[in-house]
């Protein structure tokens, strides 16, 4: 169930009046805590399970610890646990919920714009392996996602751009939307009302992908598109102690993989040019050197979504026209990597 609504309390009321939980949870972090909950204050939570921010999260030693705090106030498989937060949040609590005495309920309460419109739609739950994303996880759905996108008047412009790198991929693969942002770019970020045609569609357009592929056998891949460099840069900007804005990362991946699209003939020269129109002006360029391309091209053949150690990427040929996965060569990757630097400098 999916639900969009300007009063969470009443709705979650509602939930928790039909399900009957023993015990109710809330796992959030320290921004969640202070910027969100105050929203749902009134609902009967028993215990708050607060974790760090952002990536750091996604570990095995934070999983540990919610599994031990769970039992020593009284969780069961018959207890639900409230996930307030961004995809960091919805990603930890979804594992943590799917593996507890086998399994617990779990409800979304997705506080940015990337947990409403991407990573909070799905049922893909993980946590990290190192500077591995998502390496660790389970495939299964929440009871409930229930959006409230008066939650992001709260965001930064940072977590804004997470999402619109989302749903311009999603514009992309779906090609209902692509034109429609080429021309008129997106709303302005107070007007939340303006928003909420954007988020049902990126939602339902998911949803249905989901539902006809839950397990990511076939069609569903194809939401990987600028993924697998996306989360190269992510591991390379890790590895050297920084952090690369998701957002940041997978509008880098679009264009990178579509340029190797373009040097293999699945796509004309015109779609790159259109991606690095909309996207360049709103994210920039990443940073990063040509002796980074062997770190980048190892990263990407060790990513979740690639076998035998070769590099696969899920491309587009045109708006609307996904691909099925494909294994690129090295030497493709290279070029459009050193193809980025050049004509994004």
């Amino acid at each position: 169930m999916i639900c969009i609504t300007h009063n969470p309390t009443e709705t979650l009321g509602d939930y928790l009046f039909r399900t009957n939980p023993d015990r109710i949870f809330l796992l959030c972090d320290a921004e969640t805590k202070r910027h969100c909950l105050p929203r749902i204050s009134s609902l009967p939570v028993d215990h708050v399970l607060e974790v760090p921010s952002g990536e750091s999260a996604k570990t095995l030693e934070t999983c540990e610890r919610i599994w031990y705090e769970l039992p020593e106030h009284g969780a069961t498989r018959w207890s639900v646990l409230f996930c307030l937060g961004g995809g960091s949040i919805t990603d930890l609590g979804g594992f943590v919920a799917s593996v507890y005495q086998r399994g617990m309920a779990v409800v979304y309460i997705p506080t940015t714009l990337l947990c409403m419109v991407d990573a909070g739609i799905g049922g893909k739950n993980g946590i990290n392996l190192g500077g591995l994303k998502n390496y660790i996880g389970t495939f299964r759905l929440p009871t409930a996602i229930i959006i409230d996108p008066n939650f992001l008047k709260t965001l930064p412009e940072a977590e804004w751009l997470n999402g619109k790198a989302e749903i311009i991929k999603h514009a992309l693969l779906s090609g209902n939307e692509w034109n429609l942002l080429l021309k008129n770019g997106f709303p302005n970020n107070d007007n939340i009302q303006a928003w909420i045609g954007l988020i049902e569609f990126n939602t339902r357009y998911k949803q249905e992908i989901v539902t006809a592929d839950f397990a990511e056998k076939n069609m569903r891949a194809r939401l990987n598109f600028g993924h697998t460099a996306a989360h190269a840069l992510e591991y390379l900007y890790s590895k050297n102690g920084h952090i690369l804005p998701h957002g940041k990362a997978v509008a880098a991946g679009m264009i990178v993989e579509t340029m190797a699209a373009e040097s293999l003939h699945i796509c004309k020269p015109e779609l790159t040019l259109e991606i690095k129109a909309l996207v360049m002006p709103l994210f920039g360029r990443v940073e990063f050197n040509e002796a980074d391309i062997e770190t980048l091209n190892i990263a990407a053949a060790k990513d979740k979504k690639s076998h035998g150690g070769s590099l696969v990427c899920s491309l587009i040929s045109a708006p609307g026209r996904p691909c099925s996965p494909i294994d690129i060569s090295e030497n493709v990757m290279t070029k459009a990597w050193l193809r980025y630097l050049h004509e994004t400098a």
